[in-house]
C-alpha cells in the first residue's frame, strides 16, 4: 500500500510528454515507425488537453507499418471527435482508405464534405481528384465483378462443352459470326483431345479457316497428331485426291449405275471430311477407287470379286482389304 501511495504521488518532469512527442517525430523522420509508435503511445498516457499530434503520429505510423485497420480507427475517432485539423486528418484517412481499396467510403466521405461547402480552396483540387479516382475505381470494380461472373459462367459452360458433343456442336454454330479470340483456348483443347469426335474437329478447323485464323493449331485424330495453320490449309472439298478418285469412279460406276455412283461419291466426300486435315493413307487413287467401288456394291447387297475390280482399276492388292475396312470404319462415325 505504501508503494502504491508513493507511486500515485509521483510528479512527472515538466514537459515530458512534449519530449516524448519530439522523440516520436524524430523516429518517424528516421522511418523507425515502431519506435515512434511507442513514444506516441507513452505520451498519450499523460493528461494533456491537446493529443492531436500524438493521434496523428500514431495513425501515420500504423499506416507506414501496414497496419491499416488500426490507422483507420484512429482517423475515424479524430474526425468524429474533432481532434486535430479536420482536413489534414481527412487527407491521411483518404490515403488509408485507398490502400484498403475502400473506394465507396472515399466517394461517400468526399461527397458529404463537398455538400457542406466547407472545403478550403487549397484542398479542393486534391479532393476533387480523389473523388474522380474513387468513382473510376468503383466502376472498374463493378466491371471486374461482371467479368468474373462471365468467367465463372464461361468456365461452367466450358466443362459442359468439353464433355458433351451436342454442346460442342451448338458452341461451334454459335461462333460462326462472332469474334473467336476469347474462345481459341477452348477450341484448341477440343482439337488436341484424342477422345473428341473427328467430325467436330473438322468443323472447328473449317470455322477457323473461315475466320482466317493464321496461328498454328495442334490436331489429334486416329492416334496421330499434326500442327497446321487453318488459314493456309486446303479445305476438304478441294483436296486433290478427292477429285482424282471420283473421276476414276465416274468412268466406271458413273456409266454403269449413276445412283450408286452418287452414293459412293457422298461416301468418299464424308471420308475425306472426317479424316481432315489428314489425307487418306498412302494408297494409290486406283486402289481407293476400287475399295470404294466394292464397299458401295456391298451397301446395295451386290457382290463383286477382286478379279473384276482388277479389270476396272489398276491397283496392287496389298492394302486393299485394309482400305475397305477403313472406309467402313470412318462411315460408321461420320454422322453425329
Amino acid at each position: 500500500m505504501k508503494n502504491e501511495k508513493k507511486t500515485s504521488n509521483i510528479i512527472p518532469f515538466p514537459n515530458v510528454q512534449d519530449r516524448l512527442v519530439e522523440k516520436g517525430m524524430s523516429a518517424m523522420k528516421a522511418k523507425q515507425y515502431r519506435d515512434a509508435l511507442g513514444f506516441f503511445s507513452e505520451a498519450m498516457e499523460y493528461r494533456v488537453e491537446d493529443k492531436s499530434e500524438m493521434y496523428l503520429g500514431m495513425a501515420i505510423c500504423y499506416l507506414e507499418l501496414g497496419e491499416l485497420e488500426d490507422a483507420k480507427k484512429i482517423c475515424e475517432r479524430m474526425l468524429k471527435e474533432g481532434i486535430g485539423d479536420y482536413f489534414t486528418v481527412l487527407q491521411v484517412y483518404m490515403t488509408i482508405l485507398i490502400q484498403l481499396k475502400q473506394f465507396s467510403i472515399v466517394k461517400k466521405t468526399i461527397e458529404a464534405v463537398l455538400e457542406e461547402n466547407k472545403m478550403p480552396a487549397e484542398n479542393a483540387e486534391q479532393f476533387y481528384k480523389l473523388l474522380e479516382f474513387s468513382r473510376r475505381m468503383i466502376n472498374e470494380e463493378e466491371n471486374d465483378l461482371l467479368f468474373d461472373e462471365e468467367m465463372i459462367h464461361e468456365s461452367v459452360q466450358a466443362d459442359k462443352i468439353l464433355t458433351n458433343e451436342s454442346e460442342q456442336l451448338a458452341f461451334i454454330h454459335s461462333l460462326k459470326d462472332r469474334n473467336l479470340s476469347q474462345h481459341i483456348g477452348l477450341l484448341r483443347t477440343i482439337l488436341q483431345n484424342p477422345d473428341a469426335h473427328p467430325v467436330i474437329k473438322t468443323m472447328i478447323l473449317q470455322l477457323l479457316a473461315d475466320h482466317e485464323y493464321a496461328k498454328e493449331m495442334q490436331v489429334a485424330k486416329f492416334g496421330e497428331s499434326i500442327s497446321i495453320n487453318p488459314s493456309e490449309e486446303t479445305k476438304p472439298d478441294a483436296m486433290p485426291i478427292l477429285g482424282k478418285v471420283l473421276n476414276l469412279l465416274d468412268d466406271t460406276l458413273g456409266n454403269e449405275n449413276p445412283t450408286l455412283f452418287h452414293a459412293v461419291e457422298e461416301l468418299w466426300r464424308r471420308h475425306i471430311y472426317v479424316i481432315y486435315p489428314f489425307e487418306p493413307k498412302q494408297y494409290s487413287e486406283q486402289l481407293w477407287a476400287a475399295a470404294l467401288h466394292k464397299v458401295g456394291y456391298e451397301m446395295y447387297g451386290i457382290e463383286i470379286g477382286l478379279e473384276e475390280l482388277h479389270m476396272l482399276y489398276d491397283f496392287q492388292s496389298d492394302g486393299f482389304t485394309e482400305a475397305c475396312a477403313f472406309i467402313k470404319e470412318i462411315e460408321e462415325i461420320s454422322y453425329l
